[in-house]
């Protein structure tokens, strides 16, 4: 039998969100400077005032439209996460509300890649709850914790645990509707210096016939900006 220990952490989603982008230093500003922009009423100006609000206060990063790729489904979703997993050189980072616990193609990529380049290091940030709701039946933590035992020096895996499910109400709402109490759902999938920005889960609906949107950045800048993010979580 092979066994693991699985980090949960409780703490509050919002806050080393909102620590992270307020940081100036992991800003990125660009060359363009943003125009001030008239009060009028019309639809135009209020875009643009909006636009120029964000402009301050948010992270920006400029990047080429050729930097950008657009996939069209799920099956194509698939083969290019699995294609960029078997090509990863120095990292990958995944956070994903849940992979699906017969899932082992994507496992076994992962296995793949860790064992072609000793440098390689991998990130997996699940939801707890979603992630354990079939326990002790298999579940995405025992998918995973088979994966920590075998790399536990270069395989890192968390489980956010919502802070907002304690005490009684951990003890006795029952599986699936303690999910109502909060969830970690941010869909990051990074490798190396290209990161896939999806609504997708990983697992196998996602990678068949269930619909979403993927968009890949080649952008290091972006890669690494999503990462603190996935980072801070962790």
């Amino acid at each position: 039998m092979i066994t693991a220990r699985l980090r949960i952490r409780t703490i509050p989603l919002h806050y080393p969100l909102r620590k992270l982008i307020a940081r100036p230093q992991w800003r990125f500003n660009s060359t363009y400077t943003p125009q001030p922009v008239s009060q009028s009423s019309t639809p135009t100006s209020f875009l643009g005032g909006t636009t120029f609000q964000l402009d301050q206060s948010v992270p920006r990063i400029d990047i080429r439209a050729d930097q950008i790729e657009v996939l069209e489904g799920p099956k194509e979703f698939y083969e290019t996460l699995k294609r960029r997993i078997r090509a990863a050189k120095k990292r990958i980072y995944l956070s994903t509300l849940y992979i699906g616990k017969s899932e082992n193609e994507l496992i076994s990529t992962i296995h793949e890649a860790l064992d072609a380049e000793p440098e390689l290091r991998v990130s997996i940030l699940t939801d707890a709850l979603r992630g354990t709701r079939e326990d002790p039946e298999a579940s995405c933590a025992s998918l995973l914790a088979s994966l920590l035992a075998e790399f536990p020096e270069r395989v890192e895996v968390r489980m956010y645990h919502t802070p907002n499910l304690v005490g009684l109400r951990k003890r006795f709402i029952p599986k699936r509707i303690n999910e109502g109490w909060g969830l970690q759902h941010i869909k990051l999938y990074g490798i190396d210096d290209e990161i896939i920005l999806s609504g997708a889960n990983l697992s196998s609906d996602y990678f068949t016939n269930r619909q979403d949107r993927y968009h890949v950045f080649s952008s290091k800048r972006v890669t690494n900006y999503f990462a603190r993010i996935h980072h801070a979580v962790c």
